[in-house]
């Protein structure tokens, strides 16, 4: 039976004393105890054997130490996504320290900060090119409208395996045929570009009726391949549902897809990025 993997999740400590939480200016609603043992109980009751816990900007920002302890304490089923300042001249050290120390496996690069972040700012490339050497995936957490500068990114450092957070957060209002989205299917031409969809991919799919669902999806696996998608729940951010909930919904929703395609969309992608997960 396929390994199911979540490869887009968050944890928050409930021990704010050892994890103090740093909100920022704008808190996220949905920051909320889930500590890793909780979150275990509920990928067992989901029938999630793997997850890729990626550092909660809204929670922590550059504070890592929490997925780094998780991942370090259930090395089979965890693996860590780190989010360091991409702006300060030690970027490439501190994420250094993080993989390197910490046993880290994945970098997260946001743009949501003040000022916003440009994908294709050259002072990220040091950032870019750690990462590359260091052979770990990078996830980009940005807005539909910085997508196409993903371009550069990606022909600039072709070594480098980048998995756009929630693909770019598309509105999906515009089906058949996807126009608006068409900067998103353009990376299908780099062989190091993976997309990531979430319970947010899904729902902004379904909210523009059922036809858009078959129709992105399948536009999506024809153009990537399904070996270069994966889904995630982005649970607790996602909270209208259960987990279990997320879970169930998510394959009802692809189910029209072949069972090879649901393969790797929910467990081999992720694997091949993760292997240590194997």
């Amino acid at each position: 039976m396929a390994v199911i993997v979540e490869s887009h999740c968050h944890i928050i400590s409930p021990d704010q004393q050892k994890y103090p939480r740093d909100l920022g200016r704008n808190p996220g609603s949905w920051v909320r105890d889930l500590s890793a043992e909780e979150f275990i109980a509920l990928n067992n009751a989901a029938g999630v054997e793997r997850a890729i816990l990626v550092q909660a900007f809204g929670a922590y920002r550059y504070d890592n130490r929490y997925v780094a302890d998780v991942a370090a304490a259930y090395p089979q089923r965890f693996a860590a996504v780190c989010i360091v300042d991409a702006l300060r001249l030690d970027a490439s050290q501190t994420l250094d320290f993080w993989v390197k120390e910490r046993g880290i496996t994945g970098l997260r690069v946001v743009t949501w900060t003040e000022p916003e972040l440009l994908l294709d700012d050259p002072r990220l490339d040091r950032l870019w090119q750690r990462a590359s050497e260091l052979r770990i995936p990078v996830c980009v957490l940005t807005n539909f409208p910085q997508v196409p500068r993903l371009r550069r990114v990606l022909e600039r450092f072709d070594q480098l395996r980048l998995a756009l957070d929630h693909l770019g957060l598309p509105r999906l209002d515009d089906g058949p045929l996807f126009s608006n989205e068409q900067a998103l299917f353009d990376l299908a031409r780099f062989p190091n570009f993976y997309g990531k969809f979430s319970s947010w991919t899904i729902a902004a799919a379904v909210k523009s009726g059922a036809p858009a669902v078959v129709d992105f999806f399948r536009r999506l696996a024809d153009t990537f391949g399904a070996q270069r998608l994966m889904w995630g729940t982005n649970f607790p951010a996602s909270n209208d549902r259960t987990y279990q909930g997320f879970v169930g919904y998510a394959r009802e929703q692809l189910s029209f897809l072949s069972s090879d395609e649901q393969r790797w969309i929910f467990g081999e992608t992720a694997l091949t990025l993760w292997p240590m997960l194997r």
